[in-house]
């Protein structure tokens, strides 16, 4: 994609504590991303790229010079649209350069907190990487854990389980 031209100059002119800012101000955009107002606001020919901008800086509350350049830049040059993938980009380049991974174990039942650690020392230990893991709950009887920026899902769901189990019965058969 286009934006990350933007992404790779940002991180050769800032320092990691000042990335990781700049992340959490932009964090709120991947949700309002989904919001149809603000969509429409981003993509509307009525409102001018100036106007967009200053949107923008307000609806995050950004102060910081590196940032408003940042939303100019890709406003001037029609990425707006982009931008969430940019925040994404943001968070993997960060996990580089720390070291640090963000993933979720998702769940029917909150697990053991043991659990947690022990699969975060496993694949930290798999991977080579820091591996830190927030557990959220899912309807879904089964456990699936993700880590988006090292491309990592392992599912294990017992609604496949036992649909194997009945099909190896079948065939033994």
């Amino acid at each position: 994609m286009g934006i990350k031209k933007y992404v790779k100059a940002l991180e050769q002119i800032t320092t990691k504590e000042h990335l990781e800012t700049i992340y959490s101000k932009l964090t709120p955009l991947v949700k309002l991303a989904k919001s149809e107002k603000y969509n429409l606001i981003i993509t509307s020919p009525l409102v001018s790229k100036d106007e967009k901008v200053k949107f923008l800086v307000d609806l995050l509350g950004v102060k910081d010079e590196k940032v408003i350049n940042l939303l100019k830049l890709i406003t001037e040059n029609d990425r707006l649209k982009e931008l969430p993938h940019a925040v994404v980009l943001l968070k993997d380049i960060i996990a580089e350069i720390t070291g640090d991974y963000k993933g979720f174990v998702y769940s029917k039942e909150p697990l053991a907190e043991s659990k947690i650690l022990e699969i975060e020392s496993k694949l930290s230990e798999k991977f080579g990487k820091n591996i830190k893991l927030t557990q959220e709950t899912t309807d879904r009887s089964g456990v699936q854990v993700y880590v988006d920026s090292l491309n990592i899902e392992i599912a294990v769901y017992e609604d496949d389980i036992k649909a194997k189990l009945i099909a190896n019965i079948i065939r033994v058969i």
